[in-house]
């Protein structure tokens, strides 16, 4: 127990005696101080995990030109074969090419758009927040804080499955985005399950440090 020396008699007062028991002498009151409690750490910020939408989503339109560059000129000979006229069977022949190189270059235009697009957009997740990145030229980019999110999902289709991949949807209450997908990306179970951690542990702490 604290104790002080009283100004008159000399003698060992507790702080905690109204007076001094030997003179009498009224003791001055101690202000206590309360211990103030240490404030938690800021959480600095830190990438967990970084990529874009997996190639593999394109492994269809793939298939699609090759079967496109192999069925109509096969249909075009067969048609071709079946006509009596050499020169409307040539006719024929020459337009299945035709149309068989129209339709490939199509889609290969299509595929080298949509192989673009994903490879301009980048998917970040950090302990504070997701972030998307999109565009070549121009860019956009949109955050989701973790202390948002309510909800995390998955979806595979049977071919996702067998590819690997996969869509992650955010359900979070932030207005401006309520829902999120992070779409074909590769091991969707492992990456909902790190967003769905996160979001419970920043719930839990909330001071952040953000670089800028």
């Amino acid at each position: 127990m604290p104790v002080i020396t009283c100004p008159d008699c000399g003698h060992d007062v507790s702080t905690m005696a109204m007076a001094c028991p030997n003179c009498g002498r009224p003791s001055a009151p101690v202000a206590y101080a309360a211990p103030v409690a240490a404030a938690a750490p800021a959480m600095a910020e830190e990438t967990l995990w970084r990529g874009s939408p997996s190639w593999r989503v394109l492994l269809g339109k793939v298939i699609l030109i090759i079967l496109t560059a192999i069925l109509i000129p096969v249909a075009a000979n067969f048609l071709a074969g079946q006509a009596n006229d050499l020169e409307m069977s040539g006719r024929i022949t020459k337009y299945g090419w035709l149309i068989m190189a129209i339709a490939v270059f199509w889609q290969v235009v299509t595929f080298l758009i949509v192989m673009v697009r994903l490879q301009s957009t980048i998917y970040t997740i950090t302990n504070q927040r997701v972030m998307i990145e999109r565009g070549m030229l121009s860019k956009s980019l949109n955050e989701i804080d973790l202390r948002y999110i309510d909800d995390t999902q998955f979806f595979q289709s049977v071919a996702d499955r067998l590819l690997g991949i996969g869509n992650v949807t955010l359900i979070s209450s932030d207005k401006a985005f309520p829902t999120t997908v992070l779409q074909g990306i590769a091991r969707p179970r492992e990456i909902r399950e790190m967003i769905r951690a996160r979001a419970y542990q920043v719930s839990q702490r909330q001071l952040f440090t953000r670089a800028t």
